[in-house]
């Protein structure tokens, strides 16, 4: 049957086919990618979830649940649109200032420029912690950050030790909020990060990891914070908050998690 087809479509009419499907393709990896880690991915989950249901009650033949899933979906879309309005029009934002040669390549960086930017952030984070200086770094992975990055003051700086730990000294303009940086560089600081909700967070624990926690419940980022009370290194991913690395657990997290291959982007 699949012979009988393709021999009665012209060689034209088949290229454009293929060339769909790979569009098809191409269009669904991009948008797998921009919602790895974010709650939109669980809302694709979601999707699918209902899909399947519906799909397996008509054909079994519920009719009234079948209606149920129908009218799930029917409105599902309104709901969906004004739930996540904020997430639309930050895709629709983000749309506006994507350039073909970035959608056409992977931004990857270089294995000495990432044990560059883990050292200067290991160092300067060993530093603050023995003079119980507060801070709150976030090492950008797959999920981007533009919205808290525009919530700052953006910097577009070579990562290095004495920059980081100079913004975080107290009282100066830039070191109340969080540091954002990307594969290469310091994008912004005192940037404004969300609170999370989280009511099992002890109540020792203040400001700094709540947003730090709120934030990677969000992304998929690395958000590492300096306590100013107690000097200790926490790391904040996925939704979860791990105390008292030392310097060497640091290093070893880092090197593991922060900026995955392109591979393991989906």
């Amino acid at each position: 049957m699949i012979a009988e087809y393709l021999s009665n479509i012209g060689t034209l009419s088949l290229v454009i086919h293929v060339l769909d499907i790979l569009l098809v393709w191409f269009l669904v990896y991009k948008l797998l990618t921009l919602l790895k880690g974010t709650r939109g991915m669980q809302l694709v989950k979601g999707i699918l979830i209902i899909i399947g249901l519906k799909i397996f009650f008509n054909f079994i033949g519920f009719t009234t649940m079948t209606y149920i899933f129908d009218q799930v979906v029917t409105w599902g879309v309104l709901g969906i649109m004004i739930i996540f309005q904020p997430e639309l029009r930050r895709a629709l934002e983000y749309i506006g200032r994507v350039q073909l040669s970035n959608i056409l390549k992977y931004k990857d960086t270089t294995k000495d420029t990432k044990e560059h930017i883990i050292k200067a952030v290991v160092d300067s984070t060993r530093h603050m912690a023995r003079r119980r200086i507060g801070a709150l770094i976030v090492m950008e992975n797959n999920t981007g950050l533009d919205e808290y990055v525009e919530s700052g003051i953006k910097i577009n700086s070579e990562v290095t030790n004495e920059l980081i730990i100079n913004i975080f000294i107290p009282n100066t303009p830039l070191h109340d909020g969080a540091m954002i940086i990307d594969r290469k560089s310091i994008r912004a600081a005192s940037c404004v990060l969300p609170l999370s909700d989280n009511r099992s967070i002890a109540s020792s624990y203040g400001t700094r990891h709540r947003a730090a926690l709120g934030l990677s419940e969000l992304t998929d980022s690395i958000i590492i914070v300096v306590s100013e009370e107690t000097g200790k290194i926490s790391i904040c991913q996925n939704g979860r908050l791990v105390t008292d690395f030392s310097e060497k657990e640091l290093t070893k997290y880092l090197e593991e998690n922060w900026q995955q291959s392109p591979e393991n982007l989906i």
